[in-house]
């Protein structure tokens, strides 16, 4: 099986489990791994993945909507692209930098198998 690696997709929205939080728009980067086979592409972009047509999807989607946890974010996130493309599994980290004051960065991932 064949890997696409898409890394720090930087998207703003309202996330936070604090009233305040949900007035503001805050920055996750996602990083998000597809396994799938490339090898029929054949040069074709029809035939695999179209990686800016991904990454507009998912920020179309998370900027759209509120959230309370980065979690919910990551299973959202792995699911419409479970529901969009047609990949083996699917990796979605989710990172929100400034949550702790105290640390550098807090983030979740969610691995999702099968086919869609």
């Amino acid at each position: 099986m064949d890997n696409l690696t898409i890394s720090g997709l930087a998207i703003n929205t309202r996330i936070g489990v604090h009233t305040w939080e949900q007035r503001i728009n805050q920055r996750l980067v996602l990083d998000i791994s597809l396994t799938t086979d490339f090898g029929n592409c054949a040069d074709d972009l029809s035939k695999t993945i179209d990686y800016d047509h991904l990454c507009q999807q998912v920020t179309g989607f998370v900027e759209s909507q509120s959230f309370q946890l980065i979690e919910t974010v990551a299973e959202k996130v792995a699911a419409l692209i479970h529901e969009t493309f047609q990949v083996t599994e699917v990796r979605v980290s989710v990172s929100k930098p400034d949550a702790i004051k105290q640390a550098k960065n807090v983030q979740v991932t969610v691995t999702r198998s099968g086919k869609a």
